[in-house]
C-alpha cells in the first residue's frame, strides 16, 4: 500500500485514539489516513478519507487508485474501474493500476479487457508472477490452454513457491491430456501445502483417469479429511470404490454425498447402480426415478431404468424407457439391442397366447 513514511506513524496514532483529521487538513493527510484506516479493515472510513483526498486534489493518482482498491474491497466494481482508470489517465504507466483493473474487469466478466490490462501491465513490470497467474487464468477460460500454460511457467519462475500456481498449472495441463505432467504439479502443490485441499481432489481425479484407482482413493479421502462436508469429493470416492468392487462403500459415499446434497441427479443414478449391483432391485429403481425426476433429459438413467425394470420382469415399463433412452440419444447401440431384444421376447409371449 502507498504511504508517505513521514506520515504513517502519526496517523497510525490517531486512528488508535479515535483522532480524524479536520477537514482543513491537506489532501495528503486524508489520503494518508485512508491508507491506515484501510489497513485497520476500516473500508467505509477508507472510502470517505479517499474522497475528501481528490475533493482538495483531484489529480491525484495515488488517492484514485487507492479508492479503486477499497471499492473493489467493497464489492463496487464499476466504482473502482472508474478510479482505476482515473488513476491511469494520469499516470498511464503504474503497472499495479493496470493489474489492478484487470482484476476488477475480470470480476466483471470482462475476459478481454483483463486480458488486455494484465498484458499491459506486464510490459511495463514482467517479473510480476501474480499478474501472469491471472492472466494464465484468463487465458484458460478463453480457451487459450497453451498460452495459459506459458503464463503459469513464467509466474513459477519467478515463484515457485506458490502451492496455487502449481495447482493452476496442473489443471491446465490435465485439461490438455498430459495427465504426468498435471499429476507432478499438484503433488508439488502439495509438498509446498500438505493441507491443499483443491489439490487433493484434483490429484485424486487425475489418478484415477491415469486408471490408478487405489491413489484415487487415496487422494480422496485425504480431501474428505480436510473438508469432510464436500458432496463431489464424496461422489468421486463412490465411483472409485465401484471400480474397485467395493459396493457398500460405493452406496455409503454416494448416500453422504446425496445427505448434504439432495438435487445431484449423477448420484442417484450411480446410487441405483450400485444397488442393483447389490440385488437391491426395487431400491435402485427408485434411484433412478428421483435422477430422472431431477435431470428428465438423463438418457443414461433412462437406460438404467429400463434395464432394472427388465431384471424385475417389467417388459413395458422397460420397452419404454430404452424407447426414452433411444429418443434422447438415438446413436445408444446398447439400448437399440436391449429394446430389439425385449421387443421379441414380448413378441415371444404373446403368441403363446
Amino acid at each position: 500500500m502507498r504511504l508517505k513514511t513521514l506520515m504513517q506513524a502519526f496517523y497510525r496514532a490517531l486512528a488508535g485514539s479515535g483522532s480524524a483529521p479536520s477537514k482543513r487538513d491537506d489532501a495528503t493527510a486524508h489520503y494518508n489516513h485512508g491508507v491506515v484506516l484501510y489497513e485497520k479493515g476500516d473500508l467505509d472510513a477508507a472510502i470517505a478519507e479517499y474522497r475528501e483526498a481528490l475533493g482538495l486534489k483531484l489529480h491525484f493518482p495515488e488517492a484514485h487508485y487507492n479508492l479503486g482498491i477499497a471499492l473493489a474491497g467493497k464489492g463496487d466494481l464499476d466504482g473502482a474501474i472508474a478510479e482505476f482508470r482515473q488513476a491511469l489517465h494520469l499516470k498511464p504507466d503504474d503497472p499495479e493500476a493496470h493489474y489492478n483493473l484487470g482484476l476488477a474487469l475480470r470480476r466483471k466478466g470482462d475476459l478481454d479487457g483483463a486480458i488486455a490490462e494484465y498484458r499491459e501491465a506486464l510490459r511495463l513490470k514482467p517479473d510480476l508472477p501474480q499478474a501472469h497467474n491471472n492472466l494464465g487464468l484468463a487465458l484458460r477460460r478463453k480457451g487459450d490452454l497453451d498460452g495459459a500454460i506459458a503464463e503459469f511457467r513464467q509466474a513459477l519462475r519467478l515463484k515457485p513457491d506458490f502451492p496455487e500456481m502449481h495447482g493452476n498449472l496442473a489443471s491446465a495441463l490435465e485439461s490438455k491430456g498430459d495427465m504426468d505432467g498435471a499429476i507432478a504439479e499438484y503433488r508439488e502443490a502439495l509438498r509446498l501445502k500438505p493441507g491443499y485441499f483443491e489439490a487433493h481432489h484434483s490429484l485424486g481425479n487425475a489418478l484415477y483417469r491415469k486408471g490408478d484407482l487405489d491413489g484415487a482413493i487415496a487422494e480422496c479421502r485425504q480431501a474428505l479429511h480436510l473438508k469432510p462436508d464436500d458432496p463431489g469429493v464424496h461422489c468421486d470416492l463412490g465411483l472409485a470404490l465401484g471400480i474397485k468392487g467395493d459396493l457398500d462403500g460405493t452406496i455409503a459415499e454416494y448416500r453422504q454425498a446425496l445427505h448434504l446434497k439432495p438435487d445431484l441427479p449423477e448420484a442417484h443414478n450411480n446410487l441405483g447402480n450400485a444397488l442393483a449391483g447389490k440385488g437391491d432391485l426395487d431400491g435402485a429403481i427408485a434411484e433412478y426415478h428421483q435422477a430422472l425426476h431431477l435431470k428428465p433429459g438423463y438418457y443414461e438413467a433412462h437406460y438404467n431404468l429400463g434395464d432394472t425394470l427388465s431384471d424385475k420382469g417389467d417388459l413395458d415399463g422397460a420397452i419404454a424407457e430404452f424407447r426414452q433412452a433411444l429418443r434422447l440419444k438415438p446413436d445408444l447401440p446398447e439400448a437399440r439391442s436391449r429394446l430389439t431384444e425385449l421387443l421379441a421376447k414380448k413378441a415371444r409371449s404373446e403368441s403363446k397366447h
